[in-house]
């Protein structure tokens, strides 16, 4: 699949210049989660884990009025979807590739795992934010849970409890630090690609340790956060991409990191 666009039923995945594209494609839907986008995403981000040569995501969707409606309730009716999408979460929470989320229109319920599943987050002016579980009679426990450890809490409780009447826009989600920053939507996948090929033409180990030690500091105290970044910091120093650092640094040249 390397340098290849692959277009599945309700998902596009593009891999090119070490950047994999993942783009729902349920547009008629809100890209809402069914079942086969969900075993599509499993295989996609399998894919992207496995792979080598790629270096960084971008997750988008076509379109401009939703980024993803959540779970499809139509079909929740017969099974519980959420427990399909589990998979597709563990699989991206295990990933310390980096992920770029462009949001793009309205990002409710189920719908907010992609966001807080993912490293960098950027939005186009219309996006928005919302929680609408307790709407539908379901609790809002996983999507708040993971907004937590971005957003202040009471802006996570008035969403999970308040339910659709209380809504989260661009600007908004800009100043509370959801957002790291707001674009028109005709800009919106141009500059995600340019921080994503920012981001892999950066020492891959590196990138990757650097997120891993973030990530897993967030379960422990001080002291053991701060010996695992100095664990990690010896894993790579002896590596052929630090020695090639310290190389096109003294030549002021761009350096050219092989990932080993």
């Amino acid at each position: 699949m390397k340098g290849a666009r692959v277009e599945l039923i309700e998902t596009i995945y593009e891999k090119r210049d070490h950047v994999a594209y993942v783009t729902l494609n349920r547009e008629e839907a809100g890209h809402a989660f069914n079942v086969r986008m969900c075993d599509e995403m499993l295989h996609i981000w399998e894919d992207f884990k496995n792979d080598d040569d790629m270096r960084v995501a971008v997750v988008t969707a076509t379109g401009t009025r939703f980024f993803c409606a959540g779970v499809d309730i139509k079909e929740s009716r017969t099974r519980p979807m959420g427990h399909v999408w589990l998979p597709v979460a563990r699989v991206m929470d295990e990933i310390y590739k980096p992920i770029v989320c462009a949001v793009n229109g309205m990002c409710v319920g189920g719908g907010l795992h992609l966001p807080i599943d993912s490293d960098i987050l950027i939005g186009s002016e219309n996006a928005q934010f919302f929680d609408s579980h307790v709407n539908v009679g379901l609790i809002s426990g996983w999507e708040p849970i993971g907004l937590s450890r971005r957003i202040p809490l009471n802006y996570v409780l008035r969403m999970a409890l308040q339910g659709k009447s209380y809504r989260i826009d661009a600007q908004e989600a800009l100043r509370i630090g959801l957002l790291t920053e707001v674009v028109s939507a005709d800009q919106l996948r141009e500059r995600a690609a340019e921080i994503a090929l920012e981001v892999a033409a950066n020492a891959p180990l590196a990138v990757r340790n650097s997120k891993q030690a973030i990530k897993r500091s967030l379960d422990m105290g001080i002291t053991n956060a701060l010996e695992l970044s100095a664990y990690m910091l010896k894993e790579v120093w002896d590596t052929e991409d630090v020695r090639e650092g310290a190389a096109a640094f003294a030549e002021k040249r761009p350096p050219q990191f092989k990932g080993r």
